[in-house]
Formats: structure tokens, sequence, C-alpha cells
């Protein structure tokens, strides 16, 4: 049969019944050419088992359409090796459903490549639930474009792990995702991160959120972003707030800044 099927043109390939794709055996579909399994559609391939997508190999997975790539079910998302993740082309990975990327395991999601996952849109990434982002690794998180992670929701990051959220590069924040932070995310940012703050996002910061960071992390502002600070926050911020901050920091507090102050 393997033989018969390699014969076959990528029209006529095209023209079989979902019945006969889905009594083919895995040798049959292991026999494929590239051609012959691009020319395969969406329906066909819905028809395949588990255990025949398995044996597609990664050029012939890399041959698949786009349209048949977004239109994988579930389960056969799930039935990939890692190593024919790693065979997608950004291409494809482009076109991966919420559903799709939600449905691959930590495992299957950190195959992918840097590449692959900078493929990834900013539509795909905000339409992910939290459990499915968390499945990135840090090293994916980290590398995401300004693109990307402005496509993330408040209510993710708000609700994502964190250990996914200290690997972000917080600069590639927007001013309403950095605004949208609650006490608990701003509280995971490490020093590193708040130390990385650019000075616009140091001025966004909310008496909430400055109070919500930790004396050691409000102590990694350099003098730059302290005197970024605006009279407005600093009259706002809790005395505990203000203790936190070094002695440095303070005496390096503009006149503007300092008359924000309460005389409590």
């Amino acid at each position: 049969m393997s033989s018969i099927v390699s014969s076959l043109s990528p029209s006529q390939i095209a023209s079989l019944s979902t019945t006969t794709i889905s009594n083919l055996k895995t040798t049959d579909i292991a026999a494929l050419s590239t051609s012959q399994t691009a020319a395969l559609t969406a329906a066909q391939v819905n028809a395949l088992n588990s255990t025949d997508l398995q044996f597609l190999a990664t050029t012939q997975v890399a041959a698949l359409s786009t349209t048949v790539i977004s239109h994988l079910l579930t389960l056969q998302i799930q039935s990939f090796a890692d190593t024919q993740f790693a065979g997608l082309t950004t291409t494809q990975v482009g076109v991966l459903t919420s559903t799709e990327v939600g449905a691959l395991t930590s495992t299957e999601l950190q195959s992918f490549t840097t590449t692959q996952a900078n493929a990834i849109t900013a539509k795909q990434l905000g339409s992910l639930t939290t459990t499915a982002l968390g499945n990135f690794s840090t090293t994916q998180i980290g590398a995401l474009s300004s693109t990307q992670v402005q496509g993330l929701t408040t209510t993710q990051l708000n609700a994502v792990a964190s250990d996914s959220l200290d690997a972000l590069d917080v600069t590639k924040l927007s001013t309403t995702q950095l605004s949208g932070l609650n006490a608990t995310a701003i509280g995971h940012l490490t020093d590193t991160q708040i130390g990385n703050l650019t000075s616009t996002q140091v001025g966004l910061l909310s008496s909430t959120q400055l109070g919500a960071i930790s004396s050691t992390d409000i102590q990694a502002f350099t003098t730059t972003q302290a005197n970024a600070l605006t009279a407005k926050q600093l009259g706002s911020i809790s005395n505990a707030t203000l203790a936190n901050f070094s002695t440095t920091q303070l005496t390096n507090l503009t006149t503007t800044q300092t008359q924000g102050l309460t005389t409590t």
C-alpha cells in the first residue's frame, strides 16, 4: 500500500476521502512526500488518529498548510512529539489558535525555539489562559518582544505565577499595563526589575503600588528613578513606605519633591 500511496500525485492525494485517509497505515503516512503532505486538507488531517500523526517527520509537519495547522484538533496537538513541534515554521506557529496553544503542555511549549516563540502574535498571547501562559519557560518569557508583551492583559499579568512575572522585561510594559498591576504583582517584581523601570514608568506608580514595593526593591531605585517620583506620589505614600527609602535617596530629592511631603 505504501508504494501505491507514494505513487499518487499531490492532487490525487487531496482527492482521497477522509475514510480512505483514516484507513491508511502508519507506514503509508510516513511514506508521504513533502509535496503530498502539503496537499492534505484540514478535513483529511483531522481524520488521522493521534498515532498516525506521530509518524509524520519534522519535514512533513513543516509542509502542512497553515489551514491544516489552524484546524488541528486538541487531541492531535497534544499527541505531537516535541521534535515535531520543533519542526513547525514560524508562519505555522503564527496561525495556531489560542485553543491550540492552550492545549500544549509545558514540555511541548518549551520545545519551541526562541525564534518560534517570538512568532506567536500579541493576539495569541492575549487570549491565553494564565495556566497556558505559565507553561512558557522563563527564557521564552524574557525573550518576548515589546509587541508581544503589550498583547498581554492586566488580568493575565496579575494572575500569572511569580516566576513567569519575574522573567518579564518590565521596560516593555505599556503605561496601561504597568498602572494595572495590583499590589501582589508589584510585590513579585525583583530588585533588578524595579531597578530597570524607566523614569516615565516610575512616575506612573500609584501610592498603593509604591506601598507594595519592599524596602530592598525601593532602594534598588537609582537616584534618577527616585527623582522621577512626583510630589503628588510622595505626598500620598504612607510613612512606612517613605521609611523604605534610603537616606541617599531622600537627601537627593528635589525641592519640588520634598514640598509634596506632608507635615505628618
